[in-house]
């Protein structure tokens, strides 16, 4: 599983700590998360995405507050990175992301930006290739409003209108969340984005300075240079080869160890070293997938077919443990 930067839970921490209804001292959400508490006294601290996403999630669950996450994010000034100051110093939005997808890998390696869309309705998307969404909303809530706060500093607010999307159902939740951003944050959408004004992403930005963009890459360049090559964890390995083979017959945990050399016990005991199971990589993966087949507009029935279930009442209550919500409703809702 990557290990990114501490410097997020190290700011969720102080947060936390403050609100009324932190019943849980805040080194004890980190060990129900998997994480270690000596994180938090290091700036060069490293965890790994699964436990930080844990610990968001479960911060929220003791707080009962499902805002916390987003309002975390809003708090957050970003940390004095190279990539920091790359971004402040480029010359548009659209500069800025490029910079941010070639240096971002160096703080975070498994979290990506794209830009999708068209120039009149362009979105920033923010994506993972290790955790899918669904199964920690509020940590990829904490990510999309703290990205939305770093794009109007960069901007100084002059970046106008942007909305902010969420995958979630849940419209008072969304009406909380607008309050607290002060921009529209609109649910029942395809992934997190953020949406930005048309020609958004020309704006140019205040702070621009070519010649020190130019020292700064440079510096950056020799940092990537610099990095070794990072070691593929386990769960990345068998995610690729769980998308490689669906839709399809679900693949069986004992043919995976086999094709990657190891027994059975071996995979369940490296993948538990990593915070995750071969049950829970396969339901992401066929959870993400599903979602995708039914947006697209294959039927119910069909998307059970494509995926292996036995029948459409098997995949329909998989799906509803997934979700919380039948696949018919998913499909007709057209999220």
């Amino acid at each position: 599983m990557p290990r990114v930067s501490a410097y997020r839970l190290q700011n969720v921490g102080p947060r936390y700590s403050q609100e009324p209804g932190a019943s849980i001292p805040f080194p004890e959400i980190l060990e129900m998360a998997g994480a270690l508490s000596d994180i938090l006294d290091s700036p060069d601290a490293t965890i790994e995405l699964l436990h930080e996403a844990g610990a968001v999630e479960t911060a929220c669950r003791v707080l009962e507050d499902k805002t916390f996450a987003a309002r975390v994010g809003l708090s957050a000034q970003g940390p004095g990175t190279l990539l920091a100051y790359i971004v402040r110093a480029a010359e548009t939005i659209e500069d800025a992301l490029a910079l941010t997808q070639r240096f971002y890998a160096m703080q975070d390696p498994d979290l990506r930006l794209d830009v999708v869309g068209t120039p009149d309705e362009p979105r920033i998307t923010l994506e993972s290739n290790v955790i899918p969404a669904h199964q920690y909303p509020r940590h990829r809530e904490m990510l999309i409003f703290g990205l939305y706060k770093r794009v109007q500093q960069i901007t100084s607010g002059g970046l106008a209108p942007i909305s902010i999307e969420l995958e979630t159902d849940d419209t008072e939740h969304c009406k909380k969340l607008a309050e607290l951003a002060g921009c529209p944050v609109e649910g029942r959408k395809a992934g997190y984005a953020l949406a930005l004004p048309p020609n958004g992403m020309s704006f140019r930005i205040p702070t621009a300075d070519p010649n020190l963009l130019g020292h700064l890459r440079r510096h950056g360049e020799e940092q990537l240079k610099a990095q070794p090559d990072a070691v593929r964890s386990l769960s990345d390995r068998i995610m690729d080869m769980l998308g490689e083979r669906l839709p399809g017959p679900i693949p069986n945990g004992d043919d995976i160890a086999r094709e990657l050399g190891l027994t059975r016990r071996t995979m369940t005991r490296h993948l538990s070293s990593e915070g995750t199971s071969f049950k829970a990589l396969l339901e992401g993966v066929l959870c993400d997938l599903s979602k995708r087949l039914l947006r697209s507009g294959e039927g119910v029935a069909r998307v059970a077919f494509m995926l292996g279930f036995a029948d459409q009442a098997a995949f329909s209550v998989a799906f509803k443990r997934w979700t919380g919500e039948t696949p018919a409703r998913f499909r007709k809702a057209g999220r």
